[in-house]
């Protein structure tokens, strides 16, 4: 254990119970909103949004857009992670606040018309929610052997802010509250991860503090105990010892990138068309209303993912999977 990373067993359970659900509320508001965009475009379109080009266009460019905030959403971790590695929880997740902000604004102040600052606003988004997300797992290493079942309550989190544009599509629906006033208003939750991470995110990630080590015998047999115990054997360094250009180059590394990126592609490419699929296999002139059913209903399914992941996480069966490596790769497989 880093000698100068915070140390658990010094924090009272009052505040690591406050730290966790602060940053429960971090990767809740703020995480994966990027990939809620079947819940925005209808909001967007309605905003009038790329209205100054012909159909195709305008769905070209929306698709545009989509795409640069999912896939920023997934392509920046391996540089987040350095970024995590060498300045820390509190820096990472300030430069994720700033990037919030920043999407949030672009979003808000920008031409309707223009081709390119939707898609930096949305791609600016898409980026923040991993740099606000990454530095709160940290703070599961204050529960010791709950770690697992403190990851599967953030990475609930995560599921549930999928419907934070659900919430802008009723805020539009129900108070006419337009582009504009919807993203300068979500820019305060990057006021607030700003705030609460500059005051309680620690420079350097909480360490589990290791179980005590039994102590030596001093006693007469001392000797005798000590040349009965057999000779340790010489091992080789585990992966996440070595060196990171080893590790990039490794199997399991390789493994796991294609593994990840076969499930981001799927995940992206649904999010990105669903919406223009069910436009084009429900016309509206011969199924009128049924496009718009079928998108609303899936608005709502997709951020209600997260309640069979919080039953699994309530009754430990999340935490136990999560502990077990080759199960949880079933499991996700299954």
């Amino acid at each position: 254990m880093d000698p100068i990373a915070p140390q658990v067993l010094d924090i009272s359970m009052g505040k690591r119970y406050f730290l966790f659900i602060m940053a429960c509320t971090h990767v809740l508001l703020a995480s994966g909103e990027a990939y809620g965009w079947t819940a925005l475009r209808p909001v967007l379109e309605k905003s009038g949004l790329f209205d100054a080009y012909d159909v195709p266009t305008r769905r070209a460019l929306m698709n545009s857009v989509a795409t640069m905030g999912i896939a920023g959403n997934a392509l920046c971790k391996l540089p987040l992670g350095m970024l995590l590695d060498r300045f820390g929880p509190r820096v990472t997740s300030l430069t994720g606040s700033l990037l919030l902000i920043a999407g949030c604004c672009t979003l808000a102040l920008c031409d309707k018309n223009s081709q390119y600052l939707p898609v930096a606003g949305y791609f600016l988004l898409g980026i923040a929610g991993p740099f606000i997300q990454m530095p709160c797992f940290q703070f599961s290493e204050l529960f010791g052997t709950r770690k697992a079942s403190a990851m599967a309550y953030l990475i609930t989190c995560f599921e549930l802010s999928t419907g934070v544009f659900v919430v802008f599509a009723e805020l539009n629906t129900s108070y006419g509250l337009d582009r504009r006033e919807l993203f300068l208003g979500y820019a305060f939750v990057g006021v607030y991860c700003l705030l609460t991470g500059i005051f309680f995110w620690p420079d350097l990630p909480y360490r589990s503090t290791p179980p005590p080590q039994p102590p030596s015998d001093h006693g007469g047999n001392a000797n005798v105990r000590r040349k009965a115990e057999p000779q340790p054997l010489r091992t080789t360094p585990a992966l996440m010892d070595k060196p990171l250009s080893v590790q990039i180059c490794s199997v399991p590394f390789l493994y796991v990138v294609c593994f990840l990126s076969t499930h981001i592609f799927r995940q992206g490419f649904l999010l990105g068309t669903v919406g223009p699929q069910v436009e084009s296999f429900f016309p509206e002139a011969e199924f009128p209303g049924k496009a718009q059913q079928l998108k609303d209903s899936f608005n709502i399914i997709l951020p209600l993912g997260f309640i069979p992941m919080m039953f699994c996480t309530a009754s430990g069966f999340a935490g136990y999977v999560l502990n077990r490596p080759r199960l949880a790769f079933i499991v996700v497989t299954l």
